[in-house]
């Protein structure tokens, strides 16, 4: 004669399952984060953060120049993945007249990948055009970063290109 087993002996299993289930999902979501994470992160954060309203009111007096500024992105170069490519930023006043006493920073920052940033100084070629080459490590979307200055009129242009 056969012992039968009392009914629902298989209800605590349920529990096991269900978790089961959840710590195996939880596991794949877990390699899935570390496997496509690139590492990238803000530095100085905080300080960042704090300077938000800073930040926020430089937008507003450099909206208030009226400046109209244009990039133009050109690859002279092309080896293998690297890029030498030339760049060309032109500023105008609000009438139209290009901007005197230009100083400017160039930056070539890669929005997916970290230590292939590339800046230098822009040069001067005429009044309100600067001017540059450089060389990039890979192809594809760059952030440009200018920072020029003017007789204390600070700008800021930031575009994002796409390098062939």
């Amino acid at each position: 004669m056969s012992k039968q087993r009392k009914p629902g002996w298989w209800y605590p299993w349920i529990f096991v399952g269900f978790f089961a289930v959840i710590i195996t999902v939880n596991g794949i979501m877990m390699f899935f984060a570390y496997d496509s994470w690139t590492g990238l992160e803000t530095k100085d954060h905080y300080l960042k953060g704090l300077a938000y309203d800073t930040n926020v009111e430089a937008a507003r007096a450099q909206e208030a120049l009226g400046w109209e500024v244009k990039l133009d992105v050109t690859t002279l170069e092309s080896r293998d993945k690297e890029r030498r490519i030339a760049y060309q930023v032109t500023f105008k006043d609000h009438n139209g007249k290009p901007v005197d006493s230009l100083k400017a920073h160039t930056f070539f920052v890669r929005p997916t990948s970290e230590g292939v940033d590339v800046d230098g100084p822009a040069t001067v070629v005429e009044p309100g055009v600067l001017s540059g080459e450089l060389t990039l490590s890979v192809p594809g979307q760059w952030d440009v970063r200018v920072h020029a200055d003017s007789m204390g009129r600070k700008y800021q242009l930031v575009e994002r290109v796409v390098v062939q």
